[in-house]
């Protein structure tokens, strides 16, 4: 089989199928603005039938690890987008693909697709709908309904489909506490799990950002961190936490609530020390759940022949928080693989020079905090 190049990618939380890039809506934060689609009519990159093949054949498929359906557009953002993710699914469900499916959006979700969704559902397939809203207005997010996304989690909550809301990015302006409570409060409502994360940038599309002059005068800063935070919504989140909402800033802990699983290599880790607020029948779901060491090194060795990689100077350092991979050449997309199959969180010591995904901490990155 053919593969187009990076239609199927090995993101931190889950495995993204780009088969459809090109969104309208203009958000100024979208990462698309670095190939200019972010107010670009959709184009199909392959079909879905040939997409769906690829990602059952990619060598980071697996049946544990989440797949997310055209995070390069928005899924609901026209009607040849809806009808190609519809596509799709059917191709996964006659392939009898048990893997959790991911859909993003800040569009409104058509009721009747809601209910294709709840039928499938019911036959086993496993569905988590993200709703980004995070109170930015028409300058940062000049297409988007606000009450388009209210609308969502109203209909899918009233379906039992799972919702995770996405609180993103947090730019000075939304970083009031009060806002941010306000926020809170509709969306707890429909869901108790959010993913907070501050403005995340690539060098490929920094000089974009006209919106805060932190990404000038802090370039080289802004761009080896994972995220730029707001002092204020940073210590709301993260230092003086009182909503009773579950509020993650690792994504793979945030879905690991949502599917009742554990959060694998995350447990007692800084991020779920200090990141993460989760329920207390998540945090005995994650420590029930047992690492296997044996034989650890003949498993990332046989886990690195499989992506093809180069291990031969390989060193393995074992730290307290995770499994640190030195002289080697691989992507932060790579540990985050060896971490869905490896049980243990695995990380970089050095970020590749050809790894175009957005800093995490499997690059060993930190967040700047802005005052």
């Amino acid at each position: 089989m053919k593969k187009n190049k990076n239609v199927i990618e090995m993101h931190s939380t889950w495995l993204a199928v780009n088969s459809i890039i090109g969104c309208t809506n203009g958000c100024k934060y979208c990462f698309l603005q670095s190939t200019g689609d972010n107010l670009a009519r959709p184009r199909i990159i392959v079909p879905a039938k040939e997409a769906i093949d690829e990602l059952l054949h990619s060598k980071y498929y697996d049946k544990e690890i989440p797949i997310c359906l055209v995070p390069n557009t928005d899924p609901f953002l026209n009607q040849s987008n809806i009808n190609e993710v519809h596509k799709m699914i059917e191709y996964l469900t006659e392939a009898k693909v048990k893997n959790p499916i991911i859909l993003s959006t800040k569009c409104l979700i058509p009721l009747d697709f809601i209910e294709y969704l709840s039928s499938l559902k019911e036959q086993g397939m496993n569905f988590v709908i993200y709703l980004s809203y995070s109170g930015l207005g028409k300058k940062y997010e000049p297409n988007v309904k606000h009450e388009d996304i209210k609308t969502n989690f109203v209909n899918l909550a009233k379906y039992h489909i799972p919702i995770v809301h996405y609180f993103r990015p947090f730019v000075p302006e939304n970083s009031n506490p009060e806002k941010i409570k306000e926020i809170l409060d509709f969306v707890s409502q429909y869901t108790n799990v959010s993913v907070t994360t501050g403005l995340a940038l690539k060098k490929d599309f920094i000089d974009k950002i006209d919106f805060w002059d932190v990404t000038v005068t802090q370039k080289d800063e802004c761009l080896s961190a994972i995220s730029l935070w707001p002092e204020t919504a940073y210590n709301y989140l993260f230092k003086n936490y009182q909503h009773h909402q579950n509020n993650f800033q690792t994504n793979s802990c945030a879905l690991a609530e949502v599917l009742h699983e554990p959060s694998r290599g995350y447990y007692n880790t800084k991020e779920c020390l200090n990141y993460n607020h989760c329920s207390e029948e998540q945090k005995k779901i994650c420590a029930l759940y047992k690492k296997d060491n044996d034989h650890i090194e003949e498993k990332i060795h046989k886990a690195l022949v499989h992506l093809g990689i180069d291990d031969k100077n390989l060193e393995i350092t074992k730290e307290k928080d995770s499994i640190v991979l030195k002289n080697v050449d691989i992507k932060s997309g790579d540990a985050s693989y060896l971490t869905f199959i490896l049980g243990q969180k695995v990380t970089i010591a050095k970020k590749s020079a050809n790894d175009n995904n957005f800093n995490s901490s499997f690059t060993n990155s930190e967040y700047l905090i802005i005052k």
